[in-house]
């Protein structure tokens, strides 16, 4: 019969938990490790970043150029859709503008971009389930060692609470008392010795919320990779009191949510900004120069990234938080680089045409 008590974790694998497990070891810490591996990230994404971007305002710049023309082709041949495909691939190919080659290279950048938000949030909450586990199971055991209980080497079904209550009827009141408190010590020196926090966050593999940093038992086994069967409420609650007569204060004040939805807003606001100053500063329309279609993702993305900050654990809040940080430092400096590249193309045209208009002229 397999023992009750014997309970073993298996620590996450793969590419994501191997490279955070190598950080952390050569940092000392989970949320640094977490906050190093972001910078890295971010910072491999930004030429990508940058393709994408002046692809994207390539197109909008070449659509305006030829909404005049595509609007009378569009008027002229609305009754002939086989033509008013031919005449409007005619008007792409002189203007030298390839739609699938914008569309691609938009699509490459935002799977990949997703592929690794995913990837990453899945191996964060199969890290947090493990460390949420593994920290208890090392309480638990410093706790009952008081005891003179190995709760790995409990033999045929016999429960860890059995083995304690079995300990009990042999011992007095007053040794009752003295080995409670011990054991209260020891579990609270060693909760305080593997518990991972930062700065004021008391847990990262909670929300950074006014939830307490101990977790009760329903919350426990949720959240965590133990089953019921293995740590009954009874033992948990047994070992936990002591953290949980300490620890009263909240985890954290929703601090990550406002910085998450706060720099992804403002990286958005900045971008736009930095492009339309650019523009009239050099004469341009500033409605062309501006990436228009990001207005909307300027309200959404901030959102959507409070909301993953506020309801899943604070180690992949600090993700967020970082990546919004460095974007936040980076971005200006695409921006920049991309709308250089995009007035010199424009003025270019305007030149062109002007030329153009000369000849005709004469």
């Amino acid at each position: 019969m397999d023992l009750l008590n014997a309970v073993t974790l298996v620590k996450p694998l793969g590419f994501w938990p191997g490279i955070i497990y190598g950080m952390e070891g050569a940092v000392g810490n989970y949320a640094l490790a977490l906050i190093l591996v972001t910078i890295i990230i971010k910072l491999i994404m930004v030429p990508l970043d940058f393709v994408n971007r002046y692809t994207s305002k390539k197109s909008a710049r070449k659509q305006a150029e030829i909404k005049p023309e595509l609007d009378k082709i569009n008027a002229k041949y609305a009754n002939d859709k086989n033509l008013l495909n031919q005449k409007t691939m005619e008007l792409y190919k002189a203007h030298n503008y390839n739609i699938t080659g914008t569309c691609f290279g938009m699509l490459a950048y935002l799977v990949l971009t997703m592929v690794v938000f995913w990837t990453l949030f899945g191996a964060l909450n199969n890290i947090s389930a493990y460390k949420i586990g593994d920290q208890y199971l090392q309480v638990r055991k410093e706790y009952f060692a008081v005891y003179e209980i190995d709760v790995d080497s409990l033999a045929d079904e016999q429960t860890v609470m059995d083995a304690y209550n079995a300990k009990l009827e042999t011992l007095t009141e007053e040794q009752q008392i003295e080995l409670k408190n011990t054991a209260d010590k020891k579990a609270k020196d060693k909760y305080d010795q593997v518990s991972t926090s930062f700065l004021w966050i008391k847990n990262i593999w909670l929300a950074d919320s006014t939830v307490s940093p101990v977790m009760k038992y329903d919350d426990f086994i949720k959240k965590s990779k133990v089953t019921k069967a293995q740590v009954s409420a009874d033992e948990y609650n047994l070992v936990i009191t002591p953290m949980s007569s300490v620890e009263r204060k909240n985890n954290g004040y929703f601090v990550l949510a406002v910085l998450a939805a706060g720099l992804n807003y403002l990286s958005y606001g900045i971008n736009n900004w930095i492009s339309k100053a650019r523009a009239k500063k050099k004469g341009l329309d500033p409605n062309l120069a501006s990436n228009t279609s990001n207005k909307a993702m300027s309200i959404i993305m901030p959102i959507i990234m409070g909301i993953f900050t506020l309801f899943y654990n604070a180690a992949f809040g600090l993700y967020i938080v970082a990546g919004a940080l460095i974007t936040l430092i980076t971005s200006p400096l695409v921006t920049l680089f991309v709308d250089m590249l995009e007035f010199d193309a424009i003025s270019k045209e305007k030149q062109k045409t002007v030329a153009i208009y000369d000849r005709k002229r004469k």
